[in-house]
């Protein structure tokens, strides 16, 4: 009797941990549903690859909510303080994204800042990542409450060489402090 019911043991312990199994693949396919992927990752990425991936898009969401945050009590804080005033201090954020590169900008549109626009200030930072080796793929703004918001997104001309984000960071800096292009 003894071993009858042993081997019932051991049967519910098969199907307890079978299902585990399934709702753990069912999981991970759920996932893999909720983050963005190209079609050759999806295909042949690991479980470990794809728990690292999501953990690095939820750390990046994160980041970009903060920086959301942040520039929505600037915006709360000019429009309050000044409602438009042309003492906005113009703000240049570099996020390097693996193989993208992403610029981030806000100027004060109804200011000039050192005797240049915002669509100045705009080409030349365009420039900038061009003589750095970068492509630029997209770039739009939008202004909100007189501030206006640019966004570049550019990759590296060629994927292997890359382009050094940290260097560009000091010419963007440069540049919005001085207003000039350094050549370096």
């Amino acid at each position: 009797m003894e071993k009858g019911s042993s081997s019932v043991v051991g049967r519910q312990r098969k199907d307890v941990e079978k299902n585990r199994r399934i709702r753990m693949r069912n999981l991970f396919f759920y996932l893999k549903s909720l983050i963005p992927l190209n079609n050759n990752s999806k295909k042949g990425m690991s479980i470990n690859e794809l728990v690292e991936h999501a953990t690095r898009y939820i750390k990046q969401k994160e980041e970009k909510v903060e920086r959301m945050k942040k520039m929505k009590e600037k915006l709360q804080l000019s429009n309050e303080g000044s409602s438009g005033s042309a003492d906005h201090e113009n703000t240049i954020e570099v996020r390097d994204a693996g193989s993208t590169l992403e610029v981030l900008f806000m100027t004060n549109s109804s200011s000039r800042s050192n005797g240049r626009s915002s669509l100045q200030l705009l080409g030349d930072i365009i420039c900038i990542l061009k003589e750095e080796g970068a492509e630029v793929i997209s770039a739009n703004f939008h202004d909100v409450g007189g501030v206006t918001h640019h966004t570049i997104h550019s990759q590296a001309y060629c994927s292997r060489v890359g382009v050094e984000t940290d260097r560009i960071c000091e010419r963007l800096q440069e540049l919005n402090k001085t207003g000039e292009r350094s050549l370096h």
